[in-house]
């Protein structure tokens, strides 16, 4: 197999190795792009570490059974033993702590999204994925790191993994290319697939409390993970060619002007500004529920044993997620070939555009109804938020990605996805602040939420206008799309 270079179509890559490609990008998604979204299985891990347990008050500390065990770089802490279920206090200043760090892994999550796309736009595939792969094993190296003794090496560890973590989804996006005929399938197992690598975390709890030691544990990951730099030889070396790649005689640097105003056009549009909100609100959906997951289940836990179980179920959640992510893509690929049946040109795009109102609406419900068992304290409430949980959390992006490449110009894909990713970053700075407030007046805050989640299918409904479609997709018909 040759390796580094560029093919120069599509067609100059065998069936097999677009296979091979596919399976690597695929693989390596799963395992690392969204480890930080596993936040409750690892919080659990460094609650039994002890870390940032000197934030609690003494009174309450003195209420806990303590027993030492041995934390990572052979250090020794502190940690509540599961006896008693008093011994199962909530710390809600150690809690607090948690969710400003959460939320600050999540705004750095896609803050850097503008610069990633591009990265990918100019620099291509190698450069960027060995970035990311870097940033991966760095994260997990700082994390063995991570002790009672230092627990502020947490910050440092979760802003690499989380940074690290977009840069190899993004870089997997266009990966969905190499199958034009089943693009939509192909786009949304790649978009979808990341959620299973917050299993990791999971993996991480249960092998901690099997008894590895925490740094061993860490630095097994940090070598795996590099193997995303090891085999990014055998990825085309700028992009994964397009069907479509039209070739224009016109001044270079009247293409490049054109072109930035095409991208400017796609990015101001209505659909655009909905499709932000959209994403926004459902995607804050999915971390909110992760936010307050693990504060939640302590308030009807009866033991760390029970709370503990939850969090396994959540990691497991997030691994079952892998046999989800193909349907959404599945079913607007149906939907989409039935409703250009007998259609053409513009018409056939606009139907391949409506086919989507129905998965958009869909994730709406799921994160609807999963923000809703928040209300509720008890195990069956779990169970259906978890079950949510496993629809909605690969659906936001394996639905949303494939609507701005349907939507928009094939050319401003990774850019689009970048520049929104960066503006949907700040907002997501309202989350530390919505944990707060939910701490004051829940029911008011959850209350608030449920109804901004319903304001979203405003974005599938304005879909259904073929009038505003034919519209907007009229200039841009020749721009490749």
């Amino acid at each position: 197999m040759v390796v580094c270079v560029q093919p120069p179509s599509l067609g100059s890559m065998s069936r097999g190795r677009r296979w091979a490609v596919f399976v690597i990008a695929m693989v390596e998604t799963m395992l690392w792009s969204g480890t930080i979204f596993g936040w409750a299985s690892l919080v659990h891990a460094l609650k039994l570490q002890g870390i940032y347990y000197d934030l609690c008050p003494m009174d309450q500390l003195e209420r806990l059974e303590l027993d030492p065990v041995e934390g990572g770089l052979n250090t020794t802490t502190t940690v509540r033993t599961s006896n008693h279920s008093e011994s199962h206090t909530v710390c809600l200043a150690q809690d607090d702590r948690m969710a400003l760090m959460y939320t600050v892994a999540c705004v750095v999550y896609s803050t850097p999204g503008v610069f990633i796309g591009y990265a990918l736009h100019h620099f291509g595939l190698a450069f960027t994925r060995v970035m990311g792969g870097l940033m991966v094993s760095c994260g997990f190296i700082l994390l063995s790191c991570t002790t009672a003794a230092t627990p502020d090496n947490l910050w440092g560890a979760t802003i690499l993994l989380a940074v690290g973590g977009n840069t190899i989804r993004m870089a997997g996006l266009q990966f969905g290319n190499l199958f034009p005929e089943h693009r939509n399938t192909a786009m949304a197992i790649i978009s979808g697939i990341f959620t299973p690598s917050a299993g990791i975390m999971v993996l991480l709890q249960t092998m901690y409390e099997g008894g590895f030691a925490w740094h061993h544990i860490c630095w097994i990951f940090a070598a795996l993970s590099s193997l995303v730099i090891v085999l990014t030889p055998f990825i085309p070396r700028h992009h994964i060619p397009v069907t479509h790649d039209p070739v224009s005689a016109e001044d270079p640097d009247d293409k490049v002007q054109n072109d930035n105003n095409s991208l400017m056009r796609s990015l101001c549009s209505l659909s655009s500004g909905l499709h932000m909100y959209w994403l926004f609100i459902n995607l804050s959906g999915v971390t909110i529920f992760s936010t307050h997951f693990n504060t939640w289940i302590n308030r009807f836990a009866q033991s760390e044993e029970e709370a503990g179980l939850y969090s396994r179920l959540f990691g497991l959640a997030n691994i079952l997620c892998v046999f989800v992510t193909p349907l959404p893509g599945l079913m607007m690929d149906l939907l989409t070939r039935r409703f250009q049946r007998g259609k053409s040109g513009l018409n056939a795009h606009v139907a391949s555009l409506q086919a989507m109102v129905l998965p958009l609406v869909m994730v709406c419900l799921t994160v609807t109804i999963q923000t809703t068992m928040l209300f509720f304290r008890s195990p069956w409430a779990v169970f259906v938020g978890l079950a949510c949980l496993m629809i909605n959390r690969p659906s936001c992006l394996a639905v949303g990605n494939p609507f701005l490449r349907a939507r928009y110009p094939a050319d401003h894909f990774n850019r689009l996805v970048g520049i929104q990713g960066t503006l949907l970053s700040f907002l997501t700075f309202i989350q530390y602040p919505h944990f707060t407030w939910a701490q004051h007046a829940y029911n008011l805050t959850f209350g608030c939420t449920i109804v901004a989640m319903v304001l979203s299918l405003s974005h599938p409904l304005h879909l259904l206008s073929k009038t505003y479609l034919r519209s907007a997709l009229l200039p841009s018909l020749s721009l490749g799309m």
